[in-house]
C-alpha cells in the first residue's frame, strides 16, 4: 500500500511552528497526529522549554488531553489558565506545566481527521485575535499540503491499478494459447479413451483401431508436454522479471570499481556470442553509493534486450556502457550498434507487454521492469536519447 513520505513535510512544518511560537510568544507549538486511536507528536518547534518529543504518544479515548477535545468537537479550543478552569484543572498536560492552550483541528486530504495544530504556554496566556488568525492560516496551509499528498496517493494507486490490469491482461494473453492447446489435448484424449472403452465393451476393438488410439494418445501427450513447457517457461520469465531483488546494503565505491564489477557481470552472458562489450568511465574523485545488484539487473535487461532484438543482420554487434559523475548524479550511457528503435515506438517501449516490430519471441516485459527498478528502487530516471546508430539509453541515478 502507498504510504506518503512525510519527512520533507515534517521538516517544513517544524520551521513554520518555530515562527508561530515566536509570534505567539509561547514555548510550545505542535502538530498532533491521530492514527488507530493513538495521538502522537508529529511536528514541533525547537525550544528549551518544550517538553514534547516527536513520537510521544497517548491513547486518545478518555485521555483528558486538550487535543482530544479538539479532535472530537472539530472546533477551536482556547484555555487561558487550566489551573483555575474546573473543566481542565486535571488535564494531563498540566504535569508538564502546560497550563494554557490554543488549538484547531486539522483534516487530512480525504477530509478525515488528521490531528491538531496547537500552541501551549507554561504560564497564563490569553490568546489575541492576530494569533488565532495566524493559527487558522497555518492550519489551512497544512491542510492544503495534506490534500496534495492525498491526491498524489490516489494518482499513484490508480497508476498501480492500471499497471496491474495491464499485467493481468498480458499474462492472460501469453498463457491463453498454450493453455487452450492443453485443454484441447485433454478433450481429444478423453474422447479417444471413451471410444476405446466402448470398443472394448462391444468386443469390436481391432488391432488397427488400437494402434490409432495409441497414436492419438501419444500425439495428445506430446501436445500437452510441449504447451505445458511453454507455460512453465513463460512463468519463469515472469518470476525472473517481476520478483526483483530486495535492496542490499549500500557501500561506497569508485567508478573504476563499478566498471570492473559491471564488466565481470555482463561479460558472462556474451561469452557464446560475437558481441563485444566495452565499459568505460570518466575519472572522478568522489565515490558512489548505489544498490549495485539492482543496477546490474537493469543493465542485464538492457543487454538482453539488445541481444534478442537489436542485432538482427548486424555482423559485429557492439555494446558500450559509459559512466560519468555529473554534479552528484551518476549518468550511465548505454548504447548498441543495432537496428535501433523507431520514433513511433519510443513512447511505448517501457509499457508492460509492449512488443516492438522486432520482438517475435519475448514477452515485452524487460524494459518496463528496468524502468520500475530505476524509478522506484534506485530513485532515478531512465530515458531514450536520439541516436544516429542503434539504441541509446540514459540512466540518471542519485549517488
Amino acid at each position: 500500500m502507498y504510504q506518503p513520505d512525510y519527512n520533507e513535510l515534517v521538516q517544513s512544518w517544524n520551521k513554520t511552528l518555530e515562527v508561530l511560537a515566536m509570534f505567539a510568544k509561547v514555548p510550545v507549538a505542535l502538530i498532533m497526529k491521530v492514527e488507530d486511536n493513538v495521538i502522537s507528536v508529529f511536528s514541533k518547534n525547537d525550544h528549551l522549554e518544550n517538553p514534547y518529543n516527536i513520537g510521544d504518544c497517548e491513547n486518545l479515548d478518555g485521555s483528558g488531553l486538550y487535543c482530544e477535545h479538539v479532535i472530537k468537537t472539530q472546533k477551536l479550543l482556547s484555555i487561558s489558565n487550566a489551573l483555575v478552569d474546573e473543566n481542565w484543572k486535571d488535564n494531563p498536560d498540566i504535569k508538564l506545566n502546560m497550563i494554557s492552550y490554543l488549538g484547531l483541528p486539522i483534516s487530512a486530504g480525504d477530509a478525515t481527521p488528521f490531528g491538531t495544530i496547537c500552541i501551549l504556554d507554561n504560564k497564563p496566556h490569553s490568546y489575541s485575535e492576530p494569533v488565532i488568525k495566524l493559527l487558522e492560516t497555518i492550519k489551512h496551509s497544512f491542510e492544503a499540503q495534506l490534500k496534495l499528498l492525498h491526491q498524489q496517493k490516489q494518482a499513484f494507486e490508480q497508476l498501480q491499478f492500471e499497471e496491474l490490469a495491464t499485467l493481468i491482461r498480458g499474462i492472460a494473453h501469453e498463457l491463453n494459447t498454450p493453455l487452450g492447446n492443453c485443454i484441447t489435448a485433454v478433450d481429444v484424449a478423453n474422447l479417444s479413451i471413451t471410444n476405446t472403452q466402448q470398443s472394448l465393451e462391444n468386443k469390436s476393438l481391432g488391432q488397427k483401431a488400437l494402434y490409432k488410439a495409441l497414436e492419438t494418445m501419444a500425439n495428445t501427450n506430446e501436445l500437452l508436454t510441449r504447451n505445458l513447457t511453454i507455460c512453465a517457461h513463460k512463468i519463469r520469465i515472469l518470476q525472473d522479471l517481476l520478483y526483483t531483488k530486495a535492496q542490499s546494503s549500500k557501500s561506497p565505491f569508485s567508478l573504476k570499481q563499478l566498471a570492473d564489477t559491471l564488466t565481470n557481470h555482463l561479460t558472462q552472458p556474451l561469452k557464446d556470442t560475437n558481441a563485444k562489450l566495452e565499459v568505460s568511465y570518466s575519472p572522478s574523485k568522489s565515490e558512489c553509493e548505489i544498490e549495485i545488484d539492482l543496477l546490474k539487473q537493469v543493465l542485464f535487461i538492457l543487454l538482453q534486450n539488445s541481444m534478442e532484438h537489436a542485432f538482427l543482420g548486424v555482423e559485429k554487434p557492439r555494446i558500450k556502457i559509459d559512466m560519468q559523475d555529473y554534479n552528484g548524479i551518476l549518468k550511465i550511457y548505454y548504447t548498441d550498434n543495432g537496428i535501433g528503435i523507431e520514433d513511433d515506438q519510443i513512447n511505448a517501449i517501457f509499457t508492460p507487454f509492449y512488443k516492438g516490430k522486432n520482438n517475435h519471441t519475448g514477452m515485452g516485459l524487460g524494459l518496463s521492469i528496468a524502468k520500475k527498478i530505476v524509478t522506484q528502487q534506485l530513485q532515478g530516471n531512465i530515458s531514450v536519447i536520439d541516436s544516429n546508430e542503434g539504441v541509446h539509453f540514459l540512466l540518471s541515478l542519485p549517488k
